[in-house]
């Protein structure tokens, strides 16, 4: 594994349509249980079925990092053997991501908000808040994807002056996440924190936070037929350690909070030593999935089936920054019903659905909408065209 030089592969790759599939399954993974969080508190804190949709969360848990991994991956797969024109690099990263950024900021806020206040300096004063710290409305990420296309440059070098010692990189940059994981969970929230720069103690929106996921992706991306061959050949071990983790993660929950008397919400955060050997182990698994879902497209085979991911991986990005929309008309449709009512184990799925639908059907509107696409991060829908950002 690794053990290619990445001087030798070929600087034009073949399209890899499994990449395509993984970024779709982890957004899809995300709405689902940012839509299991809406639920969950429509039942009594710390009831049996409170309790049961939060551990829910455990097992979910690879969502987030396998979107940091695959935001790594694309970042490093065609790249790193090309020249670097940095700042042009920048300007293309920057550009797709700083006006959906700029503007569902402004949306989300002006409509949480009365908008007649817009005219009011406070107003303007919180909509900086928010694009500074990145803390609303889900656009974490996008703050952190920032963050990264600026350390790119430093990522590269780092890789190129370690040739032939990737694997090593690669444990080196595990270690730290499981020590990063170790230090929040159990050392930062008896520090006092007030004074710490905003990203040191806020630590999901600093990307440092999710250093090894990005180095791992980037890696991966760099040997993709290594990687590829080395999951392929080990895919049986992967997938029993996968239904160990499931359940393993389940009791992890229990055990933060009846063992060490965790919140409910620290219990079920994602930032934890054992999430992260849990999420690489899933993540391996759906690195695998995309390999059959590559070889079934060059079979050719359920030509609509591919059609349809095809056209859906494409507005995945847009799925995430669209999801506050949806949840927000969830959330206001679920208010009648009537808190811890059985029957909300029925309305979730389909809550579920409805999100990713709503989500999906607005997004592929602005995609093939002149002017509204920037909003989803996507080049006006071309047909005919296959383009990765």
């Amino acid at each position: 594994m690794f053990s290619m030089s990445s001087e030798k592969i070929a600087i034009k790759r073949k399209y890899l349509y499994g990449v395509d599939l993984m970024r779709l399954l982890f957004i899809l993974g995300v709405l689902i249980i940012h839509t299991s969080t809406v639920f969950t508190y429509k039942f009594q804190v710390g009831s049996a079925s409170f309790l049961t949709l939060g551990s829910f969360h455990m097992p979910m848990h690879f969502t987030r990092m396998g979107f940091m991994f695959i935001s790594g991956l694309v970042l490093f797969l065609n790249s790193y053997n090309r020249p670097m024109h940095l700042i042009k690099f920048w300007k293309r990263r920057y550009f797709w991501v700083l006006i959906p950024y700029f503007f569902w900021n402004f949306i989300y806020h002006l409509v949480e908000h009365d908008f007649e206040k817009i005219s009011t300096g406070n107003w303007w004063l919180q909509y900086w808040d928010l694009l500074i710290h990145g803390n609303g409305y889900y656009m974490y990420f996008l703050m952190v994807m920032l963050q990264l296309y600026l350390c790119y440059p430093l990522m590269r070098f780092l890789f190129k002056k370690t040739e032939g010692k990737h694997l090593i990189v690669f444990f080196c940059s595990i270690a730290i996440q499981l020590l990063i994981t170790i230090f929040t969970k159990f050392i930062l929230p008896h520090l006092a924190t007030e004074n710490w720069p905003y990203l040191f103690k806020s630590y999901g929106m600093f990307v440092l936070t999710y250093e090894g996921y990005f180095i791992a992706g980037a890696l991966a991306g760099i040997h993709y037929s290594d990687v590829e061959k080395w999951i392929v050949s080990h895919i049986k071990q992967l997938f029993i350690a996968t239904l160990i983790g499931i359940p393993t993660m389940v009791l992890y929950y229990f055990y933060n909070i009846y063992i060490l008397k965790l919140s409910y919400n620290k219990a079920y955060e994602v930032h934890q030593p054992l999430i992260v050997v849990y999420a690489l182990i899933v993540i391996s698994n759906i690195f695998y999935v995309g390999y059959l879902y590559d070889r079934f497209v060059k079979n050719n085979k359920h030509p609509k089936l591919i059609a349809f991911v095809s056209k859906a991986q494409k507005i995945a990005f847009g799925l995430y920054l669209t999801q506050t929309i949806a949840l927000s008309i969830l959330r206001m449709m679920i208010i009648p019903i009537p808190n811890g009512s059985w029957y909300i184990w029925l309305i979730w799925p389909l809550a579920t659905i409805f999100v990713i639908g709503f989500s999906g059907a607005l997004c592929w509107i602005l995609y093939n909408t002149p002017i509204a696409h920037y909003v989803i991060g996507r080049p006006l829908n071309k047909r005919g065209t296959n383009v990765r950002i």
